[in-house]
């Protein structure tokens, strides 16, 4: 290998090294939340197993249009956003990578939501609540069609109604309000579950932002 060769070389990884300590410092810094929302939902009836065509309630209201921040340990005023809600059921056991749809949805007051399969052992929903000065409110049935064991993640986003264009940033998180997420329903699967996220199921299940349901 001649020192030309050798030369080229050095200069070329130089060059890389160089590039990519530009790109980090053209990097924009990260995004930090002004407000951390958390809020509770409700969820009926709590059963350690279902059976097939049973019906799991959820539900979220407030009395005005304020989200409790725990930065400030206070309730904000929230009158100019709506919700972009999420549900994510993911099928932890038995194993199944088809795509398929293991349950279906009803709500009870009129809002537009997206259901259905997007990838294997994953069924989302998606809807946003209504963008006025009502309080927050939605009430959904998650109808069980399949049997296996389920895990059941909320979320949601805080967005800015049509008429503002900006909104301070935010994080949201929902837990149950439930003495129990059927932990023990998980830790029976855990180690077969076919997500291979233990860890992090069975810490969201402990902490309440995540529910597990059996079905038979």
């Amino acid at each position: 290998m001649n020192k030309n060769y050798l030369l080229s070389f050095a200069l070329a990884g130089f060059a890389f090294i160089t590039m990519g300590m530009q790109c980090n410092k053209e990097m924009p810094p990260p995004i930090i939340p002004v407000f951390q929302y958390t809020a509770k939902l409700s969820l009926t009836p709590l059963k350690k197993v279902y059976s097939i065509n049973d019906t799991i309630w959820i539900e979220y209201k407030t009395a005005d249009k304020t989200l409790f921040d725990k930065l400030s340990a206070s309730n904000i005023s929230t009158d100019t956003t709506f919700l972009k809600v999420f549900f994510t059921l993911i099928k932890q056991y038995p194993i199944d990578r088809n795509i398929d749809t293991y349950a279906s949805v009803v709500v009870e007051n009129g809002l537009d939501i997206n259901f259905g399969p997007l990838v294997s052992t994953r069924n989302d929903l998606n809807f946003i609540t209504y963008c006025n000065n009502d309080p927050y409110y939605f009430k959904v049935g998650i109808i069980l069609l399949k049997t296996g064991v389920y895990s059941l993640q909320p979320g949601a986003v805080v967005s800015p109604c049509p008429d503002k264009k900006t909104n301070l940033p935010s994080t949201f998180m929902y837990t149950f309000d439930l003495p129990d997420c059927n932990y023990s329903v998980w830790k029976s699967i855990a180690t077969q579950s076919a997500n291979g996220q233990d860890s992090y199921i069975g810490f969201g299940i402990e902490g309440k932002q995540i529910f597990a349901i059996k079905v038979e």
